[in-house]
């Protein structure tokens, strides 16, 4: 497999599969493919698998595209203006994506979806139903507006927006922490949480939220209704 990422604020993956390569992603993010191209869309792990995604915020299904027997290309886009990130999952070990985050990976890239019972998560943001990718693969996510990246070092902490938090490696002790002052929780708008990352790994984050667009778009709305 062989890929390029074109565009600037509203980035498209192209794909180049060879004969007996195959790469699953999301439902909606196909922008084209070659007529050679063989589609399936299935529900790994059946009934359960079906209920997981659906709790982690991710698409029912997964659709999977494989060339049979010639060189095929396959594109996909981001659902917001942003950019795509290629994750080499032999260098990140296993990979946590948050929910709306994923957007494709090579077959061999194991894409699971975890329940966990840390009620933090849940009070986060994130709930309680996560995704992961892990394998020799390539992964890539999907970052709303501009990419923002940072390695941090063992025992090195950052506190993050939850609404901003795109991926990060599976080793970083993740816990949330109450924004402390009753006039920050009640006026500052930026919710009464936060999420303390610690390295050692990297993290991936949006920098701009669904959440905060919407609120902005809501604003015009109301000012087209009442002229």
């Amino acid at each position: 497999m062989e890929y390029q990422i074109h565009g600037s604020t509203m980035q498209t993956l192209e794909v180049t599969l060879h004969p007996g390569d195959s790469v699953f992603s999301e439902t909606g993010c196909l922008i084209s493919m070659t007529p050679g191209t063989e589609m399936s869309t299935r529900a790994p792990g059946g009934l359960g698998g079906i209920i997981r995604r659906a709790l982690s915020g991710n698409s029912l299904v997964l659709n999977y595209f494989y060339a049979p027997r010639s060189e095929e290309t396959v594109r996909f886009t981001t659902r917001m203006p942003g950019h795509i990130v290629a994750i080499p999952l032999h260098q990140y070990g296993r990979v946590i994506v948050q929910r709306h985050a994923f957007l494709c990976a090579e077959e061999s890239v194991d894409f699971g979806v975890e329940a966990t019972l840390n009620i933090g998560r849940f009070l986060g943001g994130n709930g309680l139903v996560f995704t992961y990718l892990e394998g020799d693969g390539t992964g890539f996510i999907s970052v709303d507006g501009e990419v923002v990246h940072q390695d941090l070092a063992r025992g090195e902490s950052i506190l993050v927006h939850p609404g901003h938090i795109a991926a990060f490696t599976a080793d970083m002790d993740y816990r949330v922490q109450r924004i402390q002052g009753i006039s920050n929780m009640l006026f500052g708008n930026d919710g009464l949480y936060m999420i303390r990352l610690t390295g050692p790994g990297r993290l991936w984050l949006h920098s701009v939220t669904i959440h905060n667009l919407l609120h902005v778009l809501g604003e015009y709305g109301r000012v087209g209704r009442d002229g």
